[in-house]
């Protein structure tokens, strides 16, 4: 357990300092590009992220488990044969990506070509990505400290030479090839785990079973978490892309802290006893939910405030859809636990698959009869009944695997103490100045209130979470 919760520690400081990090750039960004250049980067970027599907091929799930397993139970030479043999996937699916997007790009000259091709560096990054290898050995570490040396360097570089719209080739360049250099590092440790590279690849038929059961729910998934810009981008301006991308900023952001739970915990129970998972499943599950409705509300009592002063007054009219999109800080991290913690730790890829592809179809649907007509609130009101579905699905799917009534038992608190926890932040006065002591003054009174309520209702977390601040105390 000590070695979870330091990985845990580990994934929650990097999640905090990729946050950190878009807090510095993007109140820059949004006004030095604006609406307009910004939304096409949220085009260009998020088609990007689609490709790179392509290029991993679910190595970083399939890895991960494979390696978490293998550790435990073979030895020295397997973890060799199986880390060369499930990249030779990754490194062909990458090259054949690459040289595909670059000829569609220089022969068609598709819409925005000429930033696709800066982010080609993008996709030469998730060719060379290993660290689902080290995710698989639990060695989370490496992983936090060598990306959050690239990352410092990407963010000096971009307040250095991006000072106006037309510098918007320079920042595609900056996060593209630092995104790829970030990828590099791995490699240079990776003689210290297993041997030079075999001749084949590891278990053909069975890892290219998994690959085709994994890629189609990625593929799925990044049509309504990619491409859902892009397909805004058909109906209506750049701005409407900026507004909608950046409204989804922040909760974003706060969704990388909450998810890194289900990314350490995965390991964990793909090795546990079914027993054990029940518990670990129920703890997670009040972990995420509580941290998810604590975040949404404090995000949303302040989003009127915070739009103006994070982004810019140019960026008012995308409040609401801010507002909205924040209930996702909620919906995702729940579905998470059911989707990537259970049935992806347990080898049920098709219980994995099948919300996604039912999510895509939705939001595929959804997006061609709302973004025409609506604009970005049509794309925000296609996204959030997309995700609703989905969470439906991932938890009522994998049903048998779990006991309702004990792992939810709790879950309803946490809900109503959101609700109170909201209706205090609405009606607190912003009694000074400054904005960004109003929110500060704000968010700390709504944390108390939530913890409070929280000790209040005595709720089976709570021992976790004053048995987690004895021992942090007795530490120091």
């Amino acid at each position: 357990m000590k070695k979870t919760f330091l990985n845990i520690l580990y994934n929650a400081v990097y999640q905090i300092f990729l946050v950190l990090v878009p807090l510095i750039t993007v109140p820059y960004l949004s006004r030095v590009l604006g609406p307009g250049k910004y939304g096409i980067y949220s085009s260009v970027n998020n088609t990007v992220q689609f490709l790179m599907v392509f290029c991993m091929l679910s190595i970083s799930y399939i890895g991960m488990r494979t390696i978490s397993r293998v550790r435990n139970t073979d030895g020295p030479a397997e973890l060799t044969r199986a880390f060369w043999g499930l990249w030779y996937f990754q490194a062909l699916a990458g090259a054949i990506t690459i040289l595909i997007t670059i000829l569609i790009c220089i022969i068609f000259r598709i819409k925005y070509w000429w930033e696709l091709l800066l982010m080609v560096p993008f996709l030469i990054s998730a060719q060379f990505d290993i660290s689902w290898f080290f995710q698989g050995l639990a060695d989370f570490g490496r992983v936090v400290l060598k990306n959050t040396a690239v990352k410092l360097v990407s963010v000096v570089l971009i307040l250095l030479l991006v000072k106006n719209p037309a510098d918007l080739w320079k920042y595609i360049l900056i996060m593209s090839i630092s995104t790829m250099l970030g990828s590099f590092v791995f490699w240079f440790d990776i003689h210290n785990y297993v041997g030079g590279p075999t001749k084949s690849f590891y278990r053909l038929k069975e890892t290219s079973k998994a690959i085709i059961t994994l890629l189609i729910p990625q593929i799925a998934t990044q049509i309504y978490t990619s491409l859902d810009k892009p397909i805004l981008g058909i109906f209506q301006n750049s701005t409407q892309v900026a507004y909608y991308d950046n409204s989804q900023r922040i909760s974003n952001m706060i969704l990388g802290i909450i998810t890194s739970i289900s990314l350490v915990i995965m390991p964990k129970m793909a090795s546990e006893a079914k027993d054990t998972q029940k518990v670990v499943m129920k703890k997670s599950l009040e972990a995420t939910t509580m941290l998810g409705t604590l975040f949404a509300v404090i995000v949303m009592a302040n989003t009127k405030q915070f739009v103006p002063f994070f982004f810019g007054e140019q960026y008012i009219p995308m409040t609401q859809l801010m507002f909205f999109f924040t209930l996702t800080i909620i919906m995702i991290p729940m579905g998470g636990v059911f989707a990537n913690q259970f049935a992806l730790a347990n080898s049920r890829d098709k219980d994995y698959a099948i919300p996604v592809i039912i999510g895509a179809v939705s939001e595929i649907v959804l997006s061609y009869f709302l973004d025409q007509s609506y604009g970005a609130a049509g794309a925000m009101i296609a996204i959030l009944v997309t995700e609703f579905i989905v969470l439906i699905l991932r938890l009522w799917i994998v049903r048998d695997g779990y006991e309702f009534g004990y792992v939810f038992h709790d879950i309803p608190y946490y809900f109503l103490i959101g609700l109170i926890s909201f209706g205090v932040g609405m009606v607190w006065p912003n009694i000074i100045h400054s904005a960004f002591l109003n929110m500060a003054i704000k968010s700390a009174i709504m944390f108390i209130v939530y913890l409070a309520i929280m000790l209040i209702f005595k709720l089976d977390f709570n021992q976790d979470i004053i048995k987690f601040t004895k021992k942090l105390l007795k530490r120091s």
